[in-house]
């Protein structure tokens, strides 16, 4: 049966390479697609290490003329806040606070090995503001501060690409290609996860230290219910506190959907696009299989006078486009199998694999619907018809 499917499909060589190739690219789209949907849904999955209810951010523009002045300013910040109920807790953080836009990296040196990692300025209450939970160790405090080293808290992410198997907690290390300039830092607690750009960004390195003396962003942890009528009696009562200071509150949730959307959207426009490109192919996919089987009569109506059933006609035109499309699979496997062992983008390869797998389950899933019905019309062909006909 198999060997015969073989030479139908060669004998119509060219009116079948046609369907591979329109096979061949609809695979290759639904591989960069469902890899793409997987890719984000695994990253989606992934704890966030973080808490964004009731958690606002606070833009603070001091226009102060040196840091000490500044250093002045954000102690009267933060003495007023613990005069407000609403607020259990705030942190100063560098301007890459949670879902901002803003970004704040170096390099680390442990080793002889050197890896980047997102730098986090924070204050001792950071943690209990967004509601981290501490894995290993501890978060530092300001008696830390005054020791020979900056304690740090890491990711689990970057102890791992930075020290290794090794134990994190205890270990000191410098800034990379500033090693021997700056402070060596010491670690005192590890965190399991930090997502703070999208719900959809991969686990990366992230490393937290103390907070410095130009921090103007924090972060405030505000009780349930806490609206827009707490958020301006603050904003209005802080701004009185010094000269042509401004403030700007935005809460988190907010951000985060923003942030979200930056990757949503696009995802969706692809989708949209490879549907429709699909459909194209299904619909002229459709219409090749109507009008092979409509040329094809007199070979339907002699098999049929042979003795063959409505079953036997059904699954040969099913099994000749099945054969027809994994030819093409294989041929576009031949080029995505190039991305996991390349290691293309960075990605793991389990990523790409899933995306081949489900890939191929749906095209043979369109190739079994796009066939059934034009397979199904050549079965119920009477042969003393169509040999009439013929």
């Amino acid at each position: 049966m198999i060997k015969h499917l073989f030479k139908l499909i060669w004998k119509r060589r060219k009116s079948n390479s046609l369907m591979m190739t329109e096979i061949f690219f609809s695979f290759l789209i639904l591989f960069a697609v469902c890899s793409l949907g997987v890719y984000n849904y695994q990253n989606y999955m992934a704890p966030s290490g973080l808490e964004t209810n009731n958690v606002w951010v606070a833009f603070i523009n001091f226009n102060a003329s040196n840091d000490t002045v500044k250093v002045q300013y954000k102690e009267l910040v933060s003495q007023q806040l613990k005069q407000y109920p609403e607020v259990e807790s705030f942190s100063y953080t560098s301007s890459n606070a949670p879902f901002t836009f803003s970004t704040m990296s170096n390099s680390f040196a442990y080793n002889k090995k050197t890896v980047s990692s997102d730098v986090i300025t924070v204050e001792p209450d950071f943690p209990k503001a967004m509601s981290m939970t501490i894995a290993q160790g501890r978060w530092f405090t300001k008696a830390d501060m005054a020791g020979n080293f900056v304690p740090v808290v890491i990711t689990k992410h970057l102890a791992k690409d930075l020290l290794g198997t090794e134990d994190a907690v205890g270990k000191i290390f410098g800034g990379g290609e500033e090693a021997e300039k700056s402070k060596k830092m010491k670690v005192v607690g590890v965190v399991d996860y930090y997502k703070h750009k999208s719900d959809f960004q991969e686990l990366d390195n992230s490393l937290f230290r103390p907070s410095e003396k130009w921090d103007d962003t924090m972060v405030l942890k505000v009780k349930p219910g806490s609206g827009a009528e707490v958020e301006a009696k603050i904003v209005r009562e802080l701004t009185r506190l010094g000269k042509d200071w401004t403030i700007e509150i935005q809460q988190m949730d907010g951000m985060k959907a923003n942030r979200n959307n930056l990757v949503l959207v696009p995802v969706i426009i692809l989708l949209i696009i490879c549907s429709f490109l699909v459909f194209n192919v299904a619909l002229g996919m459709f219409g090749v299989l109507f009008q092979t089987i409509n040329r094809r009569k007199q070979e339907i109506g002699v098999r049929r006078a042979m003795g063959a059933t409505k079953g036997a006609i059904l699954w040969h035109f099913i099994g000749e486009t099945a054969v027809i499309a994994t030819f093409g699979l294989i041929l576009g496997l031949f080029f995505a199998v190039q991305f996991p062992l390349l290691n293309v983008f960075d990605i793991e390869a389990s990523v790409y694999l899933i995306g081949m797998l489900l890939a191929v389950i749906f095209i043979y899933v369109l190739v079994g619907i796009c066939a059934f019905y034009p397979s199904r019309q050549a079965s119920v062909l009477q042969p003393a018809v169509v040999l009439h006909e013929e």
